[in-house]
This record gives C-alpha cells, structure tokens and sequence, in this order.
C-alpha cells in the first residue's frame, strides 16, 4: 500500500510507502519539512522565546536520518540546481542570466503577477484614502483623538503592506523556480511576520546610518544587504542568520547588485511613463527579477519551461 498527498508548501504530488505514515519527510521539490498523513503526529515544539527568530536557523538543521525520511534518496525534479532548493551556496551570478531568466519566468504568470499587483496597489490606495480624510478632518477640528486615530491608521497601512508584501515575494519566488502559485499567497505571510518586521527595522536603522556617513557608506550597505528579506521570507531563517547570508551573498555579488538597482530603476521610469498603468506590469518584473537573482546568488538554478513541474506524482526511493 502507498499514501499519497500533496505538499503543503509547493502542491507536489508525493507517494510513500504506508510504513512511513506519521513520520516527517523532505519533499522533494521545495525541500520543506512535511508530515506524513496516518499515524500519531508529533508533538509541537515549545514556543519560541524569541518572536523575532533572531537566531533560527533552516540552515544549520541537521538533515532527517535516511531511516526516517523515505525522500532522503536523490529523485528527478523540476529544479536542476546548483544547490538545492533550500541549500545555499554563495555564487556570482551574471545580469544578463538573471534578466532572462527572469523575463522567461514573468511571462507565463503574467496575469496572476498583475492580477496580484492590482490588490496590493488597492489595499495600499484603500488604506491611503481613509488615512487622507481623517487627516483633514484632524486639521479641520484640531482634535487629538484625530490626530492619534491617524497615527494609527497610517502605523496600521504600513503593517499591512508589509503583511501582502511578503506574500507578493512568495508569489514572485514560486514564479521564478516555476512553481505553482495563486493569489491567495498574498495572504499566507503571518509564519515571518515578526522576522521580516524586525529585519525591517535593523536594515533601515543600517542604512540610514551609512548615508549619514557621507552616503557611500549607506549605498554599500544597501548592495550587500538586501537579500536578507528574501532569506527570512523563503527560508524563514532568523534575522541575524538572514543578514550574516545577505553579506556572503552580497559580497560576491555587489557589481551585479548596483546594476540590478540601477536597471530597477530604469524599468519603474518606464512603468511611470506609460501613464502610471505600467506600473502593473513593471512592479511584479521587478518583483521576478529581484527574486531570480537572490536564488541564483545563493546558488540555486531555477527550472525552466519544459522540464517536470510540481504536480506529477513523485516516489519515494
């Protein structure tokens, strides 16, 4: 008999033998940990005692014994990579591959890309016009209950954006490795939630730091540190961990990094110019091509069109 389910993480098909059942397993197309329906579950590890996970690490796991992971055999996947999914091997990576690559990955999800950049710009203009009357309203009355209730709302669009903002980057990570991705993703941030907001603090606090001395200083810190967000959304590394990878990663990739930027920067002109509706479009390409270069400079090679995709159920050696 074999028992058969999907990954909760990337919907692969996965089929093990039924003496696997309740054990834990490495899927392998997305390399996360997955439980094996039947059996007793185990029991969930305490809480954390740090909420911002600053010292988690996916990284430093020791890997499931052969005994218990019926996935520990090498099988056949989507991804030819360099490392696997969920490895990390700090590698220069070309422009010119990671621009590719990411366009060929933008296409086919062109509309679910979009589609997702229309409700983040939505919840994000929502937010913005509710902040914006309860401003005028404050000015108008001189109220300081006003005034809190806009400190709040405006405390309360950050939080959001930041909430879909992690899940747009999923979306964007799931299209760059051809993964199967949808729009609820969007919603699915709440796991590093605290990590990506304490990252968040660190990294603005690290950078308007290095401006104030004398700019150079601030745009070094920017080129080697920012695929830290990247490896707390995808890994759910802790935040020190993450920015310990951002600098290995980053200093091998620092001239690649300023021409990332700079080309960015080129693409959103282009978004304005085309009476802001480019935006649409230009915002999720951003979004692929920045997450196609954090996988490639961690050392992954992301799959391409034609090879197998995640659905197709895979054995267990």
């Amino acid at each position: 008999m074999a028992i058969q389910f999907n990954c909760s993480s990337c919907n692969a098909v996965l089929r093990v033998g039924d003496e696997s059942a309740g054990k834990s397993a490495r899927c392998p197309t997305c390399q996360s940990v997955q439980p094996i329906p039947g059996g007793t579950p185990p029991a969930a590890p305490a809480a954390a005692e740090d909420p911002f996970g600053a010292f988690k690490s996916e990284f430093n796991e020791p890997s499931p014994a052969a005994a218990s992971n019926p996935y520990a055999s090498p099988v056949t996947s989507h991804t030819s990579a360099h490392v696997s999914t969920g490895g990390y091997q700090p590698t220069a990576a070309d422009f010119g591959e990671i621009f590719s690559h990411a366009w060929q990955a933008f296409k086919p999800n062109i509309g679910i890309l979009v589609g997702a950049t229309v409700i983040v710009f939505g919840i994000s203009f929502g937010f913005s016009i509710v902040t914006s009357i309860f401003e005028q309203v404050a000015q108008d009355n001189e109220s300081a209950a006003f005034i809190v209730l806009t400190l709040l709302l405006n405390l309360g669009s950050s939080l959001v954006n930041m909430f879909i903002g992690i899940g747009m980057a999923r979306i964007c990570i799931g299209v760059t490795r051809f993964q199967p991705v949808n729009i609820g993703m969007l919603f699915n941030g709440g796991d590093v939630f605290l990590g990506v907001l304490g990252g968040t603090i660190l990294f603005g606090i690290g950078a308007v730091f290095g401006f104030l001395l004398l700019i150079i200083p601030g745009l070094i810190f920017l080129l080697l540190m920012w695929p830290y967000y990247y490896f707390i959304v995808d890994r759910q590394c802790g935040v020190f961990e993450a920015f310990s990878r951002a600098f290995e990663v980053g200093k091998a990739n620092w001239a690649t990094s300023f021409v990332l930027g700079v080309a960015s920067m080129l693409i959103s002109l282009g978004g304005l110019l085309a009476l802001f509706i480019g935006l649409l479009f230009t915002g999720p390409f951003i979004g692929v091509l920045f997450a196609t270069a954090y996988v490639m400079m961690k050392g992954e090679r992301p799959g391409q069109p034609g090879m197998p995709q995640p659905g197709m159920p895979q054995s267990a050696f």
